[in-house]
Protein backbone atom coordinates (compact mmCIF):
# COMPACT_ATOMS: atom_id res chain seq x y z
CA UNK A 1 0.00 0.00 0.00
CA UNK A 2 1.14 3.43 -0.68
CA UNK A 3 -0.44 6.67 0.28
CA UNK A 4 -0.27 9.90 -1.44
CA UNK A 5 -0.21 13.50 0.71
CA UNK A 6 -0.39 16.82 -0.90
CA UNK A 7 0.45 19.91 1.01
CA UNK A 8 -0.12 23.39 -1.11
CA UNK A 9 2.42 26.36 0.05
CA UNK A 10 2.05 29.52 -1.37
CA UNK A 11 3.12 32.68 -2.33
CA UNK A 12 6.65 32.00 -4.83
CA UNK A 13 4.85 34.49 -7.23
CA UNK A 14 7.82 36.79 -6.39
CA UNK A 15 6.84 39.40 -9.65
CA UNK A 16 8.17 42.16 -7.20
CA UNK A 17 11.03 42.36 -4.74
CA UNK A 18 12.44 38.62 -5.15
CA UNK A 19 15.69 38.75 -3.22
CA UNK A 20 14.07 39.48 0.14
CA UNK A 21 10.90 37.64 -0.36
CA UNK A 22 12.85 34.52 -1.80
CA UNK A 23 15.18 34.29 1.21
CA UNK A 24 12.10 34.41 3.36
CA UNK A 25 10.60 31.65 1.64
CA UNK A 26 13.63 29.39 1.56
CA UNK A 27 14.02 29.60 5.40
CA UNK A 28 10.32 28.80 6.36
CA UNK A 29 10.69 25.91 3.35
CA UNK A 30 14.30 24.74 4.82
CA UNK A 31 12.60 24.78 8.72
CA UNK A 32 9.95 22.51 7.23
CA UNK A 33 11.58 20.03 5.42
CA UNK A 34 14.12 19.81 8.58
CA UNK A 35 11.77 19.30 11.02
CA UNK A 36 9.61 16.68 8.29
CA UNK A 37 12.79 14.96 7.93
CA UNK A 38 13.79 14.72 11.32
CA UNK A 39 10.10 13.11 12.52
CA UNK A 40 9.73 10.61 9.72
CA UNK A 41 13.54 9.31 10.74
CA UNK A 42 12.61 9.51 14.68
CA UNK A 43 9.07 7.01 13.39
CA UNK A 44 11.76 4.63 11.61
CA UNK A 45 9.53 5.61 8.12
CA UNK A 46 11.86 8.00 6.30
CA UNK A 47 12.79 4.86 3.97
CA UNK A 48 9.03 4.40 2.68
CA UNK A 49 8.93 8.57 2.04
CA UNK A 50 9.46 10.22 -1.28
CA UNK A 51 8.98 13.70 -1.13
CA UNK A 52 8.40 15.95 -4.43
CA UNK A 53 8.54 19.44 -4.44
CA UNK A 54 7.00 21.47 -7.52
CA UNK A 55 5.90 24.32 -9.50
CA UNK A 56 3.02 24.86 -12.05
CA UNK A 57 5.53 27.20 -13.59
CA UNK A 58 9.36 28.61 -13.39
CA UNK A 59 10.56 31.96 -13.44
CA UNK A 60 12.32 34.23 -15.79
CA UNK A 61 16.01 34.38 -15.58
CA UNK A 62 15.83 38.21 -16.06
CA UNK A 63 14.42 40.57 -13.60
CA UNK A 64 11.44 42.68 -14.26
CA UNK A 65 10.87 46.25 -13.97
CA UNK A 66 9.92 45.31 -9.96
CA UNK A 67 12.84 43.86 -9.35
CA UNK A 68 11.10 40.28 -9.43
CA UNK A 69 10.87 37.34 -12.10
CA UNK A 70 7.65 36.66 -14.27
CA UNK A 71 6.53 33.15 -15.23
CA UNK A 72 8.29 31.00 -17.92
CA UNK A 73 8.36 27.49 -18.66
CA UNK A 74 11.77 25.51 -17.94
CA UNK A 75 11.59 24.78 -14.04
CA UNK A 76 13.17 22.79 -11.48
CA UNK A 77 12.24 19.63 -9.41
CA UNK A 78 13.11 18.79 -5.50
CA UNK A 79 12.98 15.05 -4.81
CA UNK A 80 14.13 13.82 -1.91
CA UNK A 81 13.58 10.65 0.77
CA UNK A 82 15.21 7.65 2.35
CA UNK A 83 15.03 5.20 -0.50
CA UNK A 84 15.79 7.83 -3.48
CA UNK A 85 19.72 7.75 -4.98
CA UNK A 86 20.74 11.27 -3.64
CA UNK A 87 23.42 13.50 -4.92
CA UNK A 88 22.93 13.35 -7.89
CA UNK A 89 21.22 15.74 -11.14
CA UNK A 90 18.94 14.34 -13.85
CA UNK A 91 18.53 16.33 -16.58
CA UNK A 92 21.15 19.53 -17.91
CA UNK A 93 21.58 22.88 -17.16
CA UNK A 94 21.56 24.83 -21.16
CA UNK A 95 24.70 25.41 -22.43
CA UNK A 96 23.59 28.62 -23.58
CA UNK A 97 21.87 31.64 -22.18
CA UNK A 98 22.54 34.03 -23.99
CA UNK A 99 19.44 36.51 -25.57
CA UNK A 100 20.03 34.63 -28.60
CA UNK A 101 20.47 31.35 -27.53
CA UNK A 102 18.20 28.21 -29.25
CA UNK A 103 16.21 27.94 -25.96
CA UNK A 104 15.80 31.18 -24.91
CA UNK A 105 12.35 32.91 -26.36
CA UNK A 106 12.88 35.96 -24.83
CA UNK A 107 13.17 37.52 -21.42
CA UNK A 108 15.08 34.57 -20.29
CA UNK A 109 12.15 32.23 -20.72
CA UNK A 110 13.65 29.01 -21.59
CA UNK A 111 12.23 25.96 -23.47
CA UNK A 112 13.18 22.71 -21.71
CA UNK A 113 13.80 20.27 -22.75
CA UNK A 114 12.55 17.36 -20.22
CA UNK A 115 8.92 17.38 -19.02
CA UNK A 116 7.36 17.34 -15.46
CA UNK A 117 6.65 13.56 -16.57
CA UNK A 118 10.07 12.76 -16.67
CA UNK A 119 10.81 13.10 -13.60
CA UNK A 120 7.02 11.83 -12.09
CA UNK A 121 7.63 8.72 -13.97
CA UNK A 122 10.02 7.34 -11.49
CA UNK A 123 7.76 8.31 -8.91
CA UNK A 124 5.02 6.54 -10.42
CA UNK A 125 7.11 3.49 -10.84
CA UNK A 126 8.20 3.65 -7.23
CA UNK A 127 4.78 3.89 -6.39
CA UNK A 128 4.02 0.67 -8.11
CA UNK A 129 2.83 1.95 -11.48
CA UNK A 130 4.09 -1.00 -13.41
CA UNK A 131 2.72 -1.07 -16.99
CA UNK A 132 3.02 1.60 -20.23
CA UNK A 133 -0.67 1.39 -20.04
CA UNK A 134 -1.06 2.26 -16.47
CA UNK A 135 1.62 5.06 -16.80
CA UNK A 136 0.14 6.72 -19.95
CA UNK A 137 -2.90 6.40 -17.92
CA UNK A 138 -1.86 8.52 -15.01
CA UNK A 139 -0.05 10.99 -17.15
CA UNK A 140 -1.60 11.21 -20.48
CA UNK A 141 1.55 13.14 -22.26
CA UNK A 142 3.91 11.53 -20.91
CA UNK A 143 5.36 10.45 -24.36
CA UNK A 144 4.12 13.17 -26.44
CA UNK A 145 6.56 15.40 -25.41
CA UNK A 146 9.97 12.72 -26.43
CA UNK A 147 11.45 13.72 -23.58
CA UNK A 148 13.39 11.06 -21.69
CA UNK A 149 11.37 9.29 -18.84
CA UNK A 150 13.57 8.30 -15.89
CA UNK A 151 13.02 5.02 -14.30
CA UNK A 152 12.85 4.10 -10.87
CA UNK A 153 16.31 2.43 -11.13
CA UNK A 154 17.48 5.35 -11.76
CA UNK A 155 16.26 7.83 -9.16
CA UNK A 156 16.13 5.59 -6.70
CA UNK A 157 17.80 2.66 -4.69
CA UNK A 158 15.80 -0.37 -5.41
CA UNK A 159 19.11 -3.00 -4.35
Amino acid sequence: DRDIFFVDLGGWDHHNNMKTELADHFQSLDIALSDFTLEMKEQNLWNDVTLVIVSDFARTLTANSGEGSDHAWAGNYFLTGGSVSGGQIHGRYPSDIIKSGPYNIGRGRLIPDLSWESMLNSVAMHMGIETNDELNYCMPNRVKAGAKLFTEAEVFDVS
